[in-house]
Order: structure tokens, then C-alpha cells, then sequence
């Protein structure tokens, strides 16, 4: 039988949870090359910014979910991942500080100040988040892999990451550069700073499929020591990131592949077929999922709890993906006029 289909609901629910704090932080970090370099650009950073400042906190929420579903769904998991991934949860949460700082600062405390104005503020947001997204792309290279890690569920403090074996190998970087891109092009559509009218609508295609291809050799290669991995299911998350960049190339469904809720939905599936690909094992087949997870009542409370709260906090990111979608549409369209 195959193990995704014997996988406990609390799991699944831990799965789709991961999948969505990805997916609402991919839509911040694929705007971040463009707040950079459109430093002076006010059409490109306002129109950006009208869907990040207020989706930021969002992505605190569900970082917040998944630590409290970690702690309960597989709490003696928890230490030794602690242990051998802390420097870079440890640099993570540093720039997410800095991350918040600066946007809230930004927003709301220095708009008209010389020295830090809104404009340099929202750079050093962009830098912050870019960085945070090294780090998480760091972790979940460690996570599908095993690479340099010693993991001892009994005796938490005895694992460990090498980092020199981490940093040795090649997949790390391409994973990352491969992600990167892919992003870059996403985020053209997403963010809509591709100019339909011109031979550049192809560009975010181009992008997207150079990323899927070093991504899809780099993934099938991180989880090459797990004997359990599906592979198939990996046409699934392909197809769908295909779609979105494809129907921007054609005028008449422009605004279908930059609707917002539309890459919510697909990341969300698609990240979630990505983790089910290695389920039940995770560090490179090191360790047995099911083996840490917890059957006590507070698992069965906070599971109710969870999965209302998760369900409703995910229906309203794709609710406010709705609503950021239209009402930059009427922005654009007003600017027409």
C-alpha cells in the first residue's frame, strides 16, 4: 500500500499547512528582486507593495501555526531538528526581525524622514526577506536530503549538521539558484511587471521553465537516499506551475494567470504533492515520520483547534488574493483612463 494513503489526517493537515506558510512566503520573496531593482521605480514598488504590506503579517501567522503543530503533532521530532538546523533558523529569525522592523517602520514612523525614508526602508525589507528565503531554502535542502545531519530522536542533543558537508555539495546551490528563478519569473506574472504588449510576455515562461528543469534534477537528486519517494507525483506540481506563465503569453488570459488566488491554490497543491513525493521519511530517509507522532488528547484538542483555525486562515489568504487581484485591476485600469 502505498504510505500517502496511510498517513494520518493530523499529518496530512501538517503537510497542507507547510505547503501554505511556503506558498505566502514565495509571494513576498518573488517581490523582492523587484523592490531592489526598482529602487526608483514608484509605479513597480507601489504596485507591489499594495499587495505585500498588508500580507506580511500573514506570513508571521502561519509561522507561528506551524511551530505550535510541530510542538504537538510530532513534539520528540522537534529537539533534534532544533539542534541540527538551529544556525539557520537562528539567522531566519534575526532578518525576519529585521524584515518586520523595517515595513512597520516604513508604514507607519518614517515616511517624511530624510535619512531613512519609506524608499530605502522597503530595500532593506526586500534584502531582509531575500536573505530569510536563502535560509528556508537551506532548511528544506537539509530536510529533503540528510546531507551533513546526525539526527537522535532519544537524545536530542547529540544531533547535529555538518556544515562544511552541506556546503560541499552542488544540489545545495543548484536548488536554490534553480528556485530563485523559477520565483523571477512567477513573480512577473504575479505582480504583472511584464509588459503584455511586447516580446517580453515570454520572458516569465523562459524563467519558469529554466527553473523547473534545475529544480526537477537538484529535488530528484536531494531525495535520491530515500527508498520511499514517488516520484510520479512530481508531474502534478510541474504542470501546474506551467499553466500560470503559459496563459500569460496570450493577451485574452493575461489577467486569468495573474489572478492571485489562482497561484495560491496551485502553490498550495504543489508543495503539497512535493512533501507527500517523500513521505513517510524525511533527512534523506533518516527519519521515520510516523514513528514520532503523537496519539496523546492534547494532540486530538489541538488538532480541532488547528485544522478550524488553519482552514479558515487559509481561506482568507485566498480570499485576500481575491481581493488585492481586483482591486489592483482597478488601479491599472484607472491609470489607463
Amino acid at each position: 500500500m502505498n504510505p500517502i494513503f496511510s498517513a494520518p489526517v493530523e499529518v496530512i493537515f501538517l503537510i497542507v499547512i507547510i505547503a501554505s506558510m511556503i506558498t505566502m512566503f514565495t509571494t513576498e520573496l518573488m517581490s523582492t528582486i523587484p523592490l531592489i531593482t526598482g529602487f526608483k521605480n514608484d509605479g513597480i514598488r507601489n504596485n507591489i507593495l499594495k499587495y505585500v504590506i498588508p500580507a506580511w503579517e500573514v506570513v508571521g501567522t502561519f509561522f507561528v501555526l506551524w511551530l505550535v503543530d510541530m510542538e504537538t503533532i510530532v513534539p520528540f521530532f522537534a529537539p533534534p531538528m532544533a539542534y541540527t538546523l538551529f544556525p539557520l533558523f537562528a539567522v531566519f529569525i534575526f532578518f525576519l526581525i529585521v524584515r518586520n522592523a523595517t515595513i512597520i517602520y516604513a508604514e507607519f514612523i518614517w515616511k517624511d524622514n530624510r535619512l531613512f525614508d519609506d524608499r530605502k526602508l522597503y530595500t532593506f525589507y526586500a534584502i531582509a526577506t531575500f536573505i530569510m528565503g536563502l535560509m528556508a531554502l537551506s532548511v528544506i535542502t537539509v530536510m529533503l536530503s540528510g546531507y551533513g545531519a546526525v539526527v537522535n530522536i532519544s537524545k536530542p542533543s547529540l544531533s547535529s549538521l555538518n556544515y562544511a558537508v552541506l556546503l560541499s555539495k552542488i544540489q545545495l546551490y543548484g536548488f536554490i539558484i534553480g528556485t530563485l528563478i523559477l520565483l523571477s519569473g512567477m513573480g512577473m506574472v504575479f505582480y504583472r511587471t511584464v509588459d503584455i504588449n511586447t516580446p517580453r510576455r515570454f520572458l516569465p515562461l523562459v524563467l519558469v521553465v529554466i527553473g523547473l528543469i534545475i529544480d526537477c534534477l537538484t529535488y530528484l537528486s536531494l531525495i535520491s537516499a530515500d527508498h520511499s519517494v514517488n516520484t510520479d507525483l512530481i508531474i502534478i506540481p510541474i504542470v501546474l506551475t506551467l499553466i500560470i506563465p503559459i496563459l500569460y503569453t496570450f493577451k485574452k488570459t493575461t489577467y486569468i494567470a495573474s489572478y492571485k488566488p489562482l497561484y495560491v491554490i496551485f502553490t498550495i497543491i504543489s508543495v503539497t504533492f512535493l512533501e507527500l513525493i517523500v513521505y513517510p521519511y524525511v533527512y534523506g530517509g533518516k527519519v521515520y515520520v510516523p514513528a514520532v507522532v503523537t496519539n496523546s488528547a492534547v494532540l486530538t484538542m489541538d488538532f480541532y483547534i488547528s485544522i478550524g483555525g488553519g482552514l479558515w486562515l487559509i481561506l482568507m489568504m485566498i480570499y485576500y488574493g481575491y481581493v488585492s487581484n481586483h482591486r489592483m485591476a482597478k488601479i491599472m485600469a484607472e491609470a489607463k483612463n
